[in-house]
């Protein structure tokens, strides 16, 4: 399994737009029959921090979803509105995958 993660510090007052235009990528990733994301704040640590992740069965379904979404203009209008509620130079991402039960 593979867990994709996108880190952000979101501009103070911004939250709630934040929030609102996570949920409307979530909802036009549902029409479009992609993996959904879960967003978290942390309870202690950097203020405003979000932190969004979603899980995909294998690599060649990250990249499929990926590829899928650099080229759809409605999801890459919806992804350039969150650079006006995020802290320039915050956002990161991650790309995680389960290790093996053994290694040789």
């Amino acid at each position: 399994m593979y867990r994709f993660r996108l880190i952000a510090e979101v501009k103070y007052g911004h939250f709630k737009d934040y929030l609102e235009l996570s949920n409307k990528m979530n909802e036009l990733f549902r029409e479009r029959g992609w993996s959904t994301f879960t967003t978290f704040t942390l309870a202690i640590g950097t203020a405003n921090e979000v932190i969004a992740e979603a899980d995909y069965p294998d690599l060649a379904t990250w990249e499929k979803e990926g590829d899928a979404f650099q080229s759809d203009a409605e999801a890459m209008a919806l992804n350039r509105a969150f650079a006006e509620h995020t802290v320039q130079g915050s956002a990161r991402s991650e790309l995680l995958m389960t290790l093996p039960d053994t290694l040789a």
